[in-house]
């Protein structure tokens, strides 16, 4: 099963004959994840998420391409396509299997994660996508993780695990990656981030390992990496150990840095205060 980064929360997967694209939206290289995707899967409707012009294109030149998302997204397409491809999208909701030939799809998540109490809270699909054996989580804008059961027991081969967004604290990607302990990570919903924030990003989650032992693999747009169960391009098992060996501190819970470049929030700082008075 190759996954290939097109930027932000774009991959495209692929495996026996059959290509899925997940979230072509404008922050990434939407045209180029489907110009030979049989399949798109679509969390929701955010314009970072969906690229409606480019999808459009797609369709009109692709006649077996099939779209797939939630009610919510199939209503924003149905308005705004040519009439003679809408009939090619799709509505699933979580629980949902799809089967693509050589790759199977199972739907989860369920609402958006918040962004401000002001702001309504959207569908957000997230997808389970296995092939080869290995198994892939995309989650969306959220922390959602697969339903009890799902995985079999297995450890997660690939999670995509976002690292920027307003919806979202860097040390809840870190919990995520922690509760979820899949094999590798990519981070992904990163188009907002400076070249500061990229490296402190790749310091927390790479070089520190602060989310456990994982092959953490940041991707450049059109990068790919092969996954099969347990592994990463046949070296995922034997990387993480041989960094569990050379570094047994990365087994521990570790705790973050206090001072990451970033500002304490003004709650942090009244704890502090209230923690280091004695008369309280």
């Amino acid at each position: 099963m190759r996954v290939t980064f097109h930027g932000h929360a774009c991959v495209t997967v692929r495996h026996g004959g059959q290509v899925v694209a997940v979230d072509p939206g404008a922050f990434s290289d939407a045209a180029g994840a489907l110009r030979d995707a049989d399949t798109v899967l679509l969390t929701h409707q955010h314009p970072d998420h969906l690229d409606v012009a480019a999808l459009g294109a797609a369709l009109a030149s692709r006649p077996s391409l099939a779209v797939w998302g939630s009610e919510a997204v199939a209503d924003v397409l149905r308005g705004a396509l040519a009439t003679d491809t809408t009939s090619r999208v799709h509505v699933v909701a979580p629980g949902d299997r799809l089967d693509l030939g050589g790759l199977e799809v199972v739907v989860g998540g369920g609402l958006h994660a918040v962004i401000h109490d002001d702001v309504p809270r959207l569908t957000n699909l997230a997808y389970l996508v296995r092939g080869d054996g290995g198994a892939l989580w995309h989650p969306g804008d959220s922390f959602d993780e697969p339903a009890p059961g799902l995985l079999g027991g297995e450890r997660l081969d690939v999670l995509l695990a976002p690292v920027s967004a307003p919806w979202l604290r860097l040390g809840e990607t870190i919990d995520f990656v922690r509760s979820l302990d899949p094999w590798v990570v990519v981070p992904v919903h990163d188009a907002v981030l400076s070249d500061a924030g990229h490296a402190l990003v790749d310091r927390l989650l790479g070089e520190q390992r602060t989310g456990g032992t994982y092959a953490y693999r940041p991707l450049a747009v059109g990068e790919s990496l092969d996954v099969a169960a347990g592994s990463l391009d046949g070296a995922a098992d034997a990387a993480a150990g041989a960094l569990r060996r050379e570094h047994p501190e990365f087994g521990e819970v570790a705790l973050l840095e206090a001072d990451e470049t970033v500002p304490p929030r003004p709650e942090e700082a009244v704890a502090d205060v209230a923690r280091s008075d004695p008369a309280r």
